[in-house]
C-alpha cells in the first residue's frame, strides 16, 4: 500500500462507477482514487470526473482513462485494488477483467449492495431488468 491511503481505479462504463465513487469513496480519506476506467463509451477517455462532484480531495477532478491501458495505469501508479463497477456484463468478462488486475499486481474487488444501495426513508418499489434500457421507451 502507498502512504496511508489505498490507491483505487474503478472500472466501469460512466454511470455505476460514478455512483459507486460517490456512495463509498468520495469522502473515504482512507482512499485515493486515481482513475476510472472507460471501454464502452465513444469519446469518454481523456477526461475528467468533474472536481465540483468528486469533492474538496479531488480538486483537479479524476482521470478517465481508456481501459485498454489498465495493466499501464496500475502500474505506474502504484494501485492497490481496482474495483469492478459495470453493470451488465457477462461473468466470463469480468474474470477476465480480475485476471488482467492481479497479474497486473492489484486487488480486484466487487462492491456489495449494502454499500451502494442508496438509502430512503420512504417505502420503494424496484424495478429490475436483464439489461440496460429494459425500463425505457423501446420506440
Amino acid at each position: 500500500m502507498n502512504g496511508s491511503r489505498r490507491r483505487i481505479v474503478i472500472m466501469g462504463a460512466a454511470g455505476r462507477d460514478f455512483h459507486n465513487f460517490l456512495q463509498v469513496f468520495r469522502d473515504d480519506r482512507s482512499v485515493e482514487v486515481v482513475a476510472f476506467t472507460a471501454a464502452q463509451i465513444p469519446g469518454i477517455a481523456g477526461r475528467r470526473f468533474p472536481a465540483s462532484l468528486a469533492g474538496s480531495a479531488y480538486p483537479e477532478g479524476i482521470a478517465i482513462v481508456d481501459e485498454q491501458f489498465l495493466e499501464q495505469l496500475v502500474t505506474e501508479h502504484g494501485v492497490d485494488e481496482v474495483v469492478f463497477s459495470y453493470s451488465d456484463i457477462s461473468h466470463l468478462a469480468v474474470m477476465h477483467r480480475a485476471s488482467r488486475v492481479l497479474a497486473s499486481g492489484a486487488s480486484f474487488a466487487l462492491l456489495g449492495p449494502a454499500r451502494t444501495m442508496l438509502r430512503s426513508r420512504r417505502p420503494v418499489i424496484a424495478v429490475s431488468a436483464v439489461r440496460t434500457g429494459c425500463g425505457k421507451s423501446q420506440v
